[in-house]
């Protein structure tokens, strides 16, 4: 009798929700066309709503869905703001509904496209991706993303390794929204020395390791024997400085996981992160500064890194492509293509502003024989969904020129004296709110004698930080005595690489 009252009830209760909802009616276009979207439902209270039946993501101040074209659904009764956005490429577009009791109320969001960066021969990627590979082509559609490597085995710590490593290396998808599979990371925190991706590895790596050991180089050696891609994640791992002075790093993200849309995650020594050597590194611009000058201090040791990004959504409360990094291409795309084109450092990452720099009418990651002072025409264009704050020019990690565009769109040709060999780089900033956003290039390289110049004092900087590093381990953080040897002759060869610039200047 119980179970049939409650059961009564609970119609009853549907019945009278039903008799205080309406229905909408929401179409999502760009140039006309219907196009995929994440859309934000708020209500009066400014409370988040997702959509039933749609594929959702809720992450602490994150919550949105994502609308194929069109969605019908149900909304109780009252006033509601609907957003739509779509990538870096295109202009939100929002309405105010007040949906009527029992009512329908159709809703129409265009989204203007403010560039084409494929037309412009820029295709972007995601390199950090925890989501659902049967999901990830409607998102990368929703996201203009064309390049998405999903982590499918993620290693280290509490982590039990995936059941299976996928046999394909490539999802289904289209031939412009590219999914594949066969990636992986390896994350060791607190203790550990961070993380590194392991992309389009066909080998799974061995899930049995110590907090240690094998190394972060040890896992980027076995896969890019094999063809993969390694990106050291973010410059704030303790493993960088060893990893790359053993040249077992294709690229890293100087814009990474740590910002997000709402909000950043300023903590990064708990997670066993690189100490903050400035205290002003520990706010939301010098966060961000914080990974411009690590980025800054290897290149100064003659490491030629493209910059890469990664958003960790499915992690972290960002959509896939929040970070992202374009990468140009002269013919046509492909994900083979895509990835050799970003390996030579044709590219530049971003969490919103698009930045096009050439130099001398070169793309990022191009080279000048460099003899003597000379002068370079710097071409430099911004396009974004907000106000670009300021550019920087940055000559061998020192600022030479800034400009202050204070608007979306900035164009200028300047010409810049590069006075002696080493990188030259382009980076710009929007203005700071809860969080930062910010693009970065690859650098132009300026090598003399075919060689690119180290500076001393960074070289010196690493060898004594990998000294320092090398010194907190000890035998029993090892399972074997053959273990320990073999460390301590990583750290002993990224020592000597580093003692090794310093020697030569």
């Amino acid at each position: 009798m119980l179970a049939r009252f409650c059961s009564l009830n609970a119609l009853a209760l549907a019945a009278a929700c039903a008799a205080y909802a309406g229905e909408v009616d929401l179409s999502v276009t760009t140039q006309g066309k219907p196009t995929a979207a994440r859309v934000y439902i708020l209500d009066v209270a400014g409370k988040a709503l997702s959509i039933p039946n749609a594929v959702s993501y809720i992450r602490r101040n994150e919550t949105h869905s994502i609308v194929d074209g069109g969605k019908r659904f149900t909304l109780p009764a009252g006033m509601y703001t609907i957003r739509a956005e779509k990538g870096t490429e295109f202009l939100p577009s929002s309405q105010s509904i007040d949906v009527p009791a029992q009512g329908l109320t159709r809703v129409h969001l265009d989204l203007p496209r403010f560039v084409d960066m494929n037309a412009r021969g820029w295709y972007s990627g995601d390199l950090h991706i925890h989501r659902s590979p049967i999901e990830m082509p409607l998102l990368a559609r929703a996201e203009e993303l064309n390049v998405s490597p999903v982590i499918t085995r993620h290693l280290g710590g509490p982590r039990a390794a995936d059941a299976a490593y996928p046999a394909q290396a490539m999802a289904p998808s289209d031939a412009t929204h590219l999914v594949s599979v066969q990636n992986q990371e390896i994350e060791r925190l607190q203790r550990g020395h961070g993380a590194i991706d392991l992309l389009n590895a066909p080998t799974a790596a061995a899930a049995r390791m110590m907090t240690h050991y094998p190394m972060e180089v040890d896992f980027a050696r076995a896969a890019r024997a094999e063809g993969a891609f390694a990106d050291a994640e973010k410059p704030i791992w303790k493993h960088v400085p060893v990893t790359l002075a053993l040249g077992q790093v294709d690229a890293i993200g100087v814009v990474n996981n740590h910002f997000h849309p709402n909000g950043m995650l300023l903590d990064a020594e708990t997670y066993g992160s690189m100490e903050r050597e400035k205290p002003e590194y520990k706010t939301i611009a010098g966060f961000a500064q914080w990974m411009l000058d690590l980025y800054s201090s290897f290149l100064n040791c003659g490491f030629r890194i493209p910059v890469s990004a990664g958003s960790a959504s499915g992690v972290m409360p960002s959509w896939p492509g929040y970070e992202r990094v374009y990468v140009h291409l002269d013919g046509p795309f492909t994900y083979e293509r895509w990835f050799a084109r970003l390996k030579a450092g044709a590219s530049f990452a971003t969490n919103g502003p698009l930045l096009f720099v050439t130099a001398n009418g070169k793309q990022p990651g191009s080279e000048f024989q460099w003899s003597k002072p000379t002068k370079v025409r710097l071409s430099i264009e911004t396009r974004s969904q907000a106000s670009i704050e300021r550019i920087e020019v940055v000559l061998n990690g020192e600022v030479i020129r800034r400009l202050h565009p204070r608007s979306s769109t900035f164009q200028q040709t300047i010409s810049i004296n590069v006075a002696k060999p080493g990188w030259l780089a382009v980076r710009c900033f929007e203005p700071v709110t809860n969080t930062i956003r910010y693009a970065h290039t690859t650098p132009f390289w300026f090598p003399q004698n075919g060689k690119l110049p180290a500076q001393p004092a960074d070289a010196r900087r690493w060898a004594e930080f990998v000294r320092h590093l090398a010194a907190t381990l000890s035998p029993s953080d090892y399972l074997s005595a053959e273990d320990h040897r073999a460390a301590s002759s990583a750290y002993r060869q990224a020592i000597e690489f580093y003692e090794g610039l310093i020697a030569s200047k």
